[in-house]
């Protein structure tokens, strides 16, 4: 296999990956057990998913290059305008909130984003804090991430422990307790060589298991939560599972020719940003969670092929 034919296969397996977990991202949203099975519905929206965007953080700091002249302050200004740029195709969803609430609400988006949108403004966080620290030693990186992960963590538990109130601002989902610090592991994970240790089997099975046990902690906070247990958005399994995940990204091989001739990293893209629009439309009609589900990833992605026919995904992703 060439270099060039290498690197193809990587990167479009670094596609699949983060195309995995824009479809459980809108398990959140739209959870197809609803209805069906709390167990499940628990198990998948605040289990399983909950890997979703902490693995596109840790998969988004795996392609950090700090030592490029200007890179990060290209990527921070092209994550801002796109949050602005998404927060004006949001506004009907929105504006009522602003309205009622006066423009502090607006500011806060600014920090702790809107919703989903909140992505957006972490990645510009956590770049901006990496750039920072990207010149320390390995064990001093390392020695920061963890120690800003388990204060999101410390703080999401004192909120479901109710040391905290119920809706205590902020919580541990924003730029700095959350994005930074698994962005940072998905940069030490290539900068210290430890995705390339990884043999492929044990990427496999370390990433099959790790899923496993982000459904096993967030059981854990289920079961430890009392009648009204907080869904879990930072999870200490995540941090382990998203570099196992990245590394099976990386090291899968032999998609054939057709496949990787699909934009899937630009589909990932769409579903994750175009989903919830369709959510809302939806949600005033009364449907099954599992056809809601359905029509969000499905017309999200239709709606991603014809921007990709127009050109617009690459304003819009």
């Amino acid at each position: 296999m060439t270099a060039t034919a290498a690197k193809t296969q990587r990167l479009f397996g670094l596609d699949l990956l983060k195309l995995f977990l824009a479809l459980l991202v809108v398990t959140i949203h739209a959870n197809p057990f609803r209805g069906v099975s709390d167990e499940a519905m628990w198990a998948l929206g605040n289990g399983l998913a909950r890997i979703g965007v902490p693995a596109f953080f840790v998969v988004a700091g795996y392609t950090f290059r700090p030592e490029v002249p200007g890179r990060s302050v290209k990527l921070m200004g092209r994550y801002l305008k796109l949050h602005f740029l998404w927060l004006a195709i949001y506004l009907p969803a929105w504006w009522q909130t602003v309205w009622d609430h006066g423009l502090i609400e607006y500011a806060k988006f600014w920090v702790f984003g809107y919703w989903h949108l909140w992505f957006l403004v972490g990645l510009a966080i956590a770049v901006g804090l990496s750039q920072l620290v990207w010149r320390l030693s390995d064990r001093a990186i390392w020695a920061i991430a963890i120690a800003v992960l388990l204060a999101g963590f410390a703080l999401q538990w004192a909120i479901g422990f109710y040391l905290l109130p119920r809706g205590f601002w902020p919580d541990a989902k924003n730029g700095v307790l959350m994005g930074f610090p698994f962005y940072l592991i998905g940069y030490m994970s290539r900068r210290s060589g430890l995705v390339a240790r990884i043999p492929l089997r044990v990427a496999f099975w370390g990433a099959l298991i790790g899923l496993v046990s982000v459904v096993g902690e967030s059981e854990l906070m289920k079961a430890l939560g009392g009648a009204h247990p907080l869904a879990p958005e930072t999870l200490l399994t995540a941090a382990v599972t998203g570099p196992l995940l990245v590394a099976l990204g990386v090291k899968a091989r032999g998609f054939p020719d057709w496949l990787t001739r699909w934009p899937v990293g630009t589909l990932s893209a769409g579903i994750y940003f175009i989903h919830v629009g369709i959510v809302i439309w939806l949600n005033h009609y009364s449907l099954p969670r599992v056809e809601v589900y359905l029509i969000a990833v499905t017309g999200a992605a239709l709606i991603t092929l014809g921007l990709i026919r127009t050109g617009l995904d690459k304003k819009l992703f």
